[in-house]
């Protein structure tokens, strides 16, 4: 499906939502100058397309002591790369797993409450037999850091 599905009230809606999904219906009907039912119909067709999956909180993990984030790329053995994406992503600490292409298999995003803390998760994770080395680095600062692009 492609974003030509969608028409500007379509647009505005999901803009408005990305912003603030915790909105009413009637609010949002208020904002964009029409009828609540009319909103909630294209909400609901928007869910129905599968475009809108579901409203989420967006925590602040540095105000839970979380201060320091990592970009960890790892090198796995090949027939074990799923096997390993699903260890990583039930890890706590995990924010993403990505399985990627290049120099390295999958690309792990994490959050940690110091360098101890992801030294410990390095150390255990590296124990993984088919794990063949990693590379980490510590990102000093998210310029952009969100699920959500733009909407033309």
């Amino acid at each position: 499906m492609s974003i030509d599905v969608l028409d500007d009230l379509d647009k505005e809606i999901l803009r408005i939502m990305v912003e603030d999904c915790s909105l009413s219906v009637r609010k949002i009907a208020r904002m964009l100058g029409k009828s609540p039912t009319i909103i909630s119909k294209k909400i609901q067709r928007l869910k129905d397309l599968g475009v809108l999956e579901k409203c989420t909180a967006v925590i602040n993990y540095r105000k839970l002591g979380y201060n320091l984030m990592a970009l960890i790329l790892f090198n796995v053995v090949g027939a074990h790369i799923e096997e390993v994406e699903k260890i990583l992503a039930s890890e706590l600490n995990v924010r993403g797993v990505y399985d990627i292409t290049g120099q390295y298999d999958v690309a792990v995003l994490a959050l940690f409450k110091d360098v101890e803390e992801l030294d410990k998760f390095i150390k255990k994770i590296l124990k993984h037999p088919h794990i063949k080395g990693s590379v980490t680095s510590v990102i000093f600062k998210a310029v952009k850091d969100g699920i959500h692009i733009g909407i033309p």
